[in-house]
């Protein structure tokens, strides 16, 4: 089903993982799409028709720059994914200054910036309906992890961001929503466990009480959806896409899951 047909994206952060994930499900949905981020796609993807410009989310210029050159080659810009993010792990009172900033001059302040400067393009376009934004927020967004603060703190805040201009651009047909994964198969993911497969599944197994890893393209299906108009009254959320993660608690002393529904 062609959910996207005659729509044109963005997708920050589009080069790997769930952002290529996205871009890849977004071609497929029918939408013409541009990625934007620090390091080119794969050579497939311009291939198949995906522009491609060098963006720094930090720079709002860059961003800018982004944007107009989207709406210059396709009249106008419908979606955008504001997905480019990273992710270091180390106990608070460790952290570097130097990291801690990073982290949140790519987190918050680069989603900030796509916010703002896709929200400007999207008030140009002809109502009721004038745009959806998908920010990646996180389940830390959510809920707490020790040894990642500066991570919780700039994905809650994304979270926040993301009700803050669903209200101020809603009125304006405008939908803002977050999706919020939990640990998926991303080489962010495995570089953050010494690119050991093996170890990265079994974090997976058992954290999400569904017993496994997520994969970058269940994130970009409900991306997707979030995207089209199947999702028109859907704005100002931040949706987990976790496997329970984030239900509750997983691991109850004396709980046997071999043992349910046994009477």
């Amino acid at each position: 089903m062609n959910r996207l047909d005659g729509k044109v994206a963005i997708v920050t952060g589009g080069a790997s993982g769930i952002g290529l994930a996205t871009a890849r499900r977004f071609l497929d949905s029918g939408a013409r799409v541009v990625v934007g981020d620090v390091q080119a796609p794969p050579p497939d993807m311009t291939k198949a028709g995906v522009a491609f410009l060098a963006t720094d989310v930090r720079d709002p210029a860059q961003v800018d720059a982004l944007v107009r050159m989207t709406i210059e080659r396709y009249d106008r810009l419908d979606v955008v994914f504001n997905n480019a993010g990273i992710e270091f792990h180390g106990p608070l009172a460790a952290t570097d200054p130097a990291d801690h900033r990073r982290m949140v001059d790519i987190n918050l302040n680069g989603a900030y910036f796509v916010l703002q400067s896709a929200v400007r393009a999207m008030l140009t376009n002809p109502g009721p309906g004038r745009g959806s934004i998908i920010n990646t927020a996180s389940v830390a967004g959510l809920t707490g992890c020790p040894g990642m603060s500066t991570y919780n703190a700039t994905k809650a805040a994304v979270v926040m961001l993301t009700k803050n201009a669903s209200l101020e651009y809603g009125p304006f047909g405008i939908r803002v929503n977050a999706v919020c994964p939990g640990i998926i198969r991303t080489p962010m993911a495995l570089l953050a466990v010494g690119d050991d497969n093996a170890y990265l599944d079994e974090i997976g197994r058992k954290v999400h009480p569904l017993g496994r890893l997520g994969e970058p393209d269940e994130v970009a299906k409900l991306v997707t959806f979030l995207a089209s108009d199947d999702a028109s009254f859907i704005s100002g959320t931040a949706i987990p896409i976790d496997g329970a993660m984030t239900a509750g608690f997983s691991a109850t002393p004396g709980w046997d899951p071999s043992d349910a529904g046994n009477g």
